[in-house]
């Protein structure tokens, strides 16, 4: 059956950010209702961001934001999903490349967290 796993991310955005990459992020968080910015990744990614579990508190959060300002987007989210394949630990991968790091060595983007362990797992760039 497979248990559940909790992803949090909370982003900048690099500038100069490729279309392609904002695209599915938006169809992520159901912004841009195309599939086809999805159809080369993992299924379990449409919804990623949009559902939650009884195994953690049963909330989600899908936010992708552009700031007039400082030109750039911020990625805002938080979801619950069977993490089958990791699916989560490929989307991490996936978009460290495209995140505006701070200026310390490690620039802490998120966690995930197994239904069964009380702790996450903290995610760095």
């Amino acid at each position: 059956m497979g248990m559940y796993t909790e992803i949090y991310i909370n982003v900048d955005l690099k500038k100069d950010i490729e279309e392609d990459v904002i695209n599915t992020l938006k169809a992520m968080c159901k912004l841009k209702h195309n599939s086809l910015y999805l159809a080369d990744k993992p299924t379990r990614w449409s919804y990623m961001f949009n559902s939650g579990s009884f195994c953690t508190p049963n909330t989600s959060c899908a936010n992708l934001t552009y700031d007039d300002i400082s030109k750039q987007y911020s990625l805002l989210g938080k979801g619950d999903i069977k993490n089958y394949e990791s699916e989560i630990e490929e989307f991490f991968e996936w978009i460290k490349p495209h995140i505006e790091v701070d200026y310390t060595d490690k620039t802490f983007i998120g966690y995930l967290r197994y239904e069964e362990n009380p702790e996450p797992t903290l995610i760095y760039k």
